[in-house]
């Protein structure tokens, strides 16, 4: 797995052209579950599930 990128602080967005801000966020976006750690992953997952259920219950 690629390395994570660098901390962003608002000092250093507000010293980014507008095009350097969309490509730093554009790489730090995730698209694949697999690179996201497990145990958070899991957290995400039990996440939507509890919501499905409570949105099913309140209908």
């Amino acid at each position: 797995m690629a390395a994570e990128p660098p901390f962003l602080s608002a000092e250093d967005l507000d010293a980014m052209t507008p095009d350097e801000r969309l490509a730093a966020f554009r790489e730090r976006i995730v698209t694949d579950p697999d690179k996201i750690p497990s145990e958070f992953r899991d957290r995400i997952y039990e996440t939507g599930r509890h919501l499905a259920r409570e949105r099913r219950t309140t209908r």
